[in-house]
């Protein structure tokens, strides 16, 4: 009987994936000393920034083959001999001269469109997506992180975003028509986002009502959900005497445990903190931190 050679095929998850088509998009900030728009403002015309695997600690580099995307050996088998790679272990992020440690992607300020289907654009999104402190997963998450250069958007998720983006904006404006008349009431709203983003600045003394309607604005354009999130919370009372009494010394941080001052041992994490003050039983507590804010 003859010899019938068995065609070996990626896994459904890698076919799916192949499917897909990405645009890498430069992420443009507001803030800078010239428009996000301006020729300036992200990067040169002609100047390129090269991404390569990371290495960690050890001198390893970093897993390419994410959980998520379903890789299994097999699959990393045909991707080595579409490559044209001896075998497989030409593959392993340990190996001291293997494929990743020689591969760079360039990314000029108009980004990347990856055809998956195309060999080299899967390498060069296997790349990118290891990048996770330059590189955001998607376009929602393009301003969780300051460090973030570049989104990887899947072809029509931008679309999705922009219906999704029009009826958070329509509720933010709702919830910002219920504080913009009062600055305390902004300046409130600050003290709760710093309390929540930690590398946020905080409200200067005595901001003017239009630099506080300025910041909200911003807060709106580049953290729409975390504003929301804000506004929307059931805990944002809490949240804001929290901040408060510890602006006024009326409770102690250190790092992300909470204290009482004089108290032996800590209340616990912001979550346990509005846990212990949510109870009846410890009221006290509660109405002694909005009386020592009040004195201040």
């Amino acid at each position: 009987m003859e010899n019938v050679a068995i065609k070996v095929e990626y896994s459904k998850a890698v076919k799916e994936l192949r499917k897909k088509v990405y645009v890498v998009r430069p992420i443009k900030r507001k803030g800078g000393w010239v428009s996000p728009e301006h020729d300036s403002s992200f990067m040169n015309d002609g100047s390129k920034i090269g991404l390569v695997v990371p290495v960690l600690q050890g001198n390893v580099l970093k897993f390419v083959f994410a959980e998520k995307d379903r890789f299994t050996l097999d699959d990393i088998k045909i991707l080595a001999e579409e490559l044209g790679l001896p075998d497989a272990s030409s593959l392993n992020i340990h190996a001291v001269k293997g494929y990743w440690r020689k591969k760079t992607v360039f990314i000029d300020r108009n980004g990347l469109h990856l055809r998956l289907s195309e060999t080299a654009h899967l390498i060069s999104f296997l790349v990118l997506k290891s990048n996770i402190e330059i590189i955001a997963p998607n376009w929602t998450s393009r301003f969780d992180k300051g460090t973030y250069k570049f989104a990887l958007v899947e072809e029509g998720e931008e679309l999705v975003d922009k219906v999704s983006n029009l009826e958070d904006k329509k509720n933010a404006y709702i919830h910002l028509s219920k504080i913009d008349k009062s600055s305390d009431k902004m300046t409130d709203f600050l003290y709760v986002y710093y309390l929540t983003k930690k590398d946020a600045k905080r409200p200067p003394t005595n901001a003017s009502i239009d630099w506080l309607k300025n910041e909200l604005g911003r807060i709106i354009e580049e953290d729409l959900k975390i504003f929301n999130d804000i506004l929307g919370d059931k805990d944002y009372i809490l949240k804001l005497l929290i901040q408060k009494s510890v602006k006024v010394g009326a409770l102690l941080r250190n790092k992300h445990l909470y204290f009482v001052p004089g108290a032996d041992k800590a209340i616990g994490t912001i979550e346990d903190l509005i846990e212990y003050l949510d109870n009846d039983k410890n009221q006290d507590l509660r109405i002694k931190l909005m009386h020592q804010i009040e004195e201040k």
